[in-house]
C-alpha cells in the first residue's frame, strides 16, 4: 500500500480524535458521575469541612451535595478541586474536560514520539506505525470515558506516568519518584507500580520515593490530623471485601464475583463472600507472579539496559490492573504505554499475539457507559449467567491485554533485544 494511503488513514484517525474529544468538551453528560465526587470535595476543603469528606450524602455548607460519589483519594487532594467549586458546576465540568484533554493528548503525543523510535527507519514503518497508534487511541474507549462521567484525573495521571515513563528509560530515577508519588496520592490504585519500581530501581529512586512520602504524608497529617487519614485508609481497604458490581469494575476477574452471590445481593452495599474473595486473590497472586517471573526473565536474558527498565515499569503498570479489587474503565489507559511499544515492534509478534492484543482494543468499546447500559436494558441484571456475561465483557480488554502480555513471552523477548533499543 502507498505510504500515502497508510498516512491518510492515520490522519483520519486523528481529525475523528480531535471532533469526537471536542464534542464530548462540550456536551453536559455525566455531571452527577465523577465529576460531582471532585466538585463536592473542592467544595468541603473550600470550607474546611473535612469531617464529613468522605461522606458523599453530608450537606455542604447547609446545602445538599451536588452528587453522592465517594471520594477515595488521600484527604489533601480534596485541596486540588477547591478551583472547580468556585464555579458553576457546567463550567467547570467544561474546564476540567478540556484540561482532561489536553493532559491526555499531550500523554498520547509523549509516548508516540517515545515509541516511534522501535518501529523501524523507514517510510512505510513510520507510516504504518502512525496510523495503528492513531486508530489504537481512537478506539481504545478509556481514553474517552472522561466525557461520559463529566471530567476526571485519570487524564493527568495518564501523563505523569508518560512523563515518569519516559524519564525511567533514561535513567532519571529521582524525576520517576516524585513523579509516582504524585500519581499514588491522586489515586491510591497505582500503589502497586510505586512497589515494584522500588523493589527493583536503584538507591536514588528508593530514597527520593521515601522522602516524598515522608514529606506527603507529614503535611497532610499535620493539616488535616489523623482521624481522617484512619478514614481514609479504611474506606481504601474496604475495597477488597466488597461487592464492586462487575458491570463497573474492569478487573480481568470481576466476572467471578457473581458466581458466588445472588443478583439479588447488588441491590444494596454487601460483602463479597469469603469463598470468592480468596478465589480471586489466588488468581491475582498467581497472575501477578507470572507477570514478574517474566519480568525477571526478560531481566536476565541480557537485554539492553533501556529495554530492561521498559521491562520492569510496564510490569509496574500491569500489576496495578491486576492486583486492584476495583478497575474503573479510564484506569486501562496505562495499558496503552505497553501497547503503544508493542505496536511499534510488532514485526516480533506472532499472528495470535497481535490478534490477541487487536481483540483487546477493540473489546475496549464494552468500556463505554453507553454500551453498557444499553447492555443492561437488553438483557437485565436478573440472573446469574446474564451478570456474568456482562461482568466478563466489562474485564475483556484487560483479559486478553495481560494474558497475552504473559502468554506471547518469548515473542516479547525478541522484541525486547531489538537493536532499536540502543537507539533510544
Amino acid at each position: 500500500m502507498p505510504a500515502v494511503l497508510i498516512r491518510s488513514a492515520g490522519w483520519t484517525a486523528l481529525f475523528l480524535i480531535l471532533a469526537l474529544a471536542s464534542y464530548g468538551i462540550l456536551k453536559p453528560r455525566g455531571l452527577q458521575l465523577d465529576f460531582a465526587n471532585f466538585y463536592d470535595a473542592g467544595s468541603k476543603a473550600r470550607i474546611g469541612a473535612f469531617d464529613s469528606l468522605y461522606d458523599p450524602f453530608a450537606s455542604i455548607d447547609g446545602q445538599p451535595p451536588f452528587g453522592n460519589m465517594s471520594f477515595v483519594s488521600a484527604p489533601i487532594t480534596s485541596y486540588l478541586y477547591v478551583p472547580l467549586a468556585m464555579l458553576p458546576p457546567r463550567t467547570a465540568s467544561l474546564l476540567f474536560k478540556l484540561a482532561g484533554t489536553l493532559a491526555q493528548g499531550l500523554g498520547l503525543v509523549l509516548l508516540y514520539r517515545q515509541a516511534r523510535t522501535l518501529a523501524g527507519p523507514t517510510e512505510d514503518d513510520q507510516g504504518w506505525f502512525f496510523t495503528l497508534f492513531c486508530g489504537a487511541a481512537l478506539l481504545f474507549q478509556p481514553f474517552w470515558m472522561i466525557y461520559s462521567v463529566g471530567g476526571q484525573t485519570t487524564p493527568f495521571v495518564f501523563l505523569l506516568l508518560v512523563l515518569g515513563y519516559r524519564a525511567y528509560l533514561r535513567n532519571r530515577l529521582v524525576a520517576v519518584a516524585i513523579l509516582l508519588s504524585i500519581v499514588v496520592v491522586i489515586k491510591p490504585g497505582f500503589a502497586p507500580a510505586a512497589v515494584l519500581l522500588f523493589i527493583m530501581s536503584p538507591m536514588p529512586f528508593r530514597l527520593t520515593a521515601l522522602a516524598c512520602a515522608l514529606v506527603a504524608g507529614g503535611l497532610s497529617l499535620a493539616l488535616l490530623g489523623l482521624p481522617l487519614h484512619q478514614d481514609f485508609l479504611a474506606r481504601v481497604l474496604s475495597e477488597t471485601s466488597s461487592l464492586s458490581a462487575p458491570w463497573q469494575n474492569s478487573n480481568p476477574f470481576s466476572w467471578i464475583e457473581p458466581l458466588f452471590v445472588a443478583p439479588q445481593a447488588y441491590e444494596a452495599p454487601g460483602e463479597l463472600p469469603a469463598s470468592a474473595r480468596a478465589l480471586v486473590t489466588v488468581l491475582r497472586l498467581i497472575g501477578g507472579g507470572v507477570l514478574i517471573w517474566g519480568m525477571i526473565r526478560h531481566l536476565r536474558s541480557g537485554i539492553a539496559p533501556v529495554a530492561a527498565r521498559h521491562c520492569v515499569y510496564v510490569t509496574a503498570l500491569a500489576l496495578v490492573i491486576l492486583l486492584s479489587p476495583v478497575v474503573w474503565a479510564h484506569y486501562l489507559t496505562v495499558l496503552f504505554i505497553p501497547l503503544a511499544t508493542l505496536i511499534a515492534l510488532r514485526r516480533h509478534l506472532p499472528g495470535p499475539a497481535l490478534a490477541g492484543f487487536g481483540l483487546g482494543v477493540g473489546a475496549a468499546v464494552f468500556q463505554s457507559l453507553i454500551v453498557i447500559r444499553r447492555l443492561i436494558q437488553a438483557l437485565g441484571l436478573d440472573s446469574t449467567p446474564k451478570i456474568v456475561a456482562i461482568g466478563l465483557l466489562k474485564s475483556l480488554t484487560a483479559l486478553l491485554i495481560l494474558s497475552v502480555l504473559a502468554l506471547a513471552y518469548r515473542s516479547i523477548g525478541r522484541a525486547l533485544r531489538d537493536p532499536a533499543w540502543n537507539s533510544l
